[in-house]
């Protein structure tokens, strides 16, 4: 009888351990429950993703891209952050090319890149970045996250964070969400 509690109590607890991420582990993010979550899915079914209920949520499509726009509209700006995610049709390599032209962008927009690298995610190769700067007079930070699905298709999410407080928080907060995404192609 005890042995037997002893291993159901053993399995309760492996299971109800939720594995970190490989980004959430780059940014030394703790997992965490996303708050009345409502799933959303892109309007051309390729992706899922939990965003919480009581978000502004807007998605948007042309012949180029399926994209999911969310901001919680209850706080402040520099208390909360805004979300986008996309599917997006054409090719995607990281390769010397892409660094660069990476690299050149964030420099024209007088942003400095604070980390990057590459990793998997979803078991898809990925390359993300996190920059910081002035926007509109706000202290600003930016997450990307950009996963290459396939030879003709590629994910792309950025964070947009602005103010000085809580800025890893908010970070964690939106890995969080972008783990909940779920591949349908």
């Amino acid at each position: 009888m005890k042995s037997t509690l002893y291993i159901l109590s053993l399995l309760f607890i492996l299971t109800s351990c939720k594995k970190q991420s490989e980004l959430s582990n780059r940014f030394n993010c703790k997992t965490s429950k996303i708050t009345n979550p409502k799933v959303y899915t892109d309007f051309k079914n390729n992706f899922k993703i939990a965003i919480p209920t009581n978000w502004k949520t807007e998605l948007y499509y042309n012949d180029y891209q399926s994209e999911i726009f969310a901001a919680d509209t209850t706080k402040q700006l520099s208390e909360t952050y805004i979300i986008d995610v996309a599917f997006n049709y054409g090719n995607l390599e990281f390769n010397d090319e892409f660094y660069k032209k990476t690299a050149a962008i964030i420099a024209n927009s007088n942003l400095k890149n604070v980390k990057s690298d590459t990793l998997q995610f979803k078991s898809k190769p990925a390359y993300y970045y996190m920059v910081s700067g002035t926007k509109k007079g706000f202290t600003y930070n930016q997450f990307n996250l950009l996963v290459k699905l396939s030879p003709e298709t590629y994910f792309t999410a950025y964070s947009e964070i602005y103010g000085t407080n809580t800025i890893d928080e908010r970070i964690c907060e939106s890995i969080n969400l972008l783990n909940s995404i779920e591949f349908l192609q």
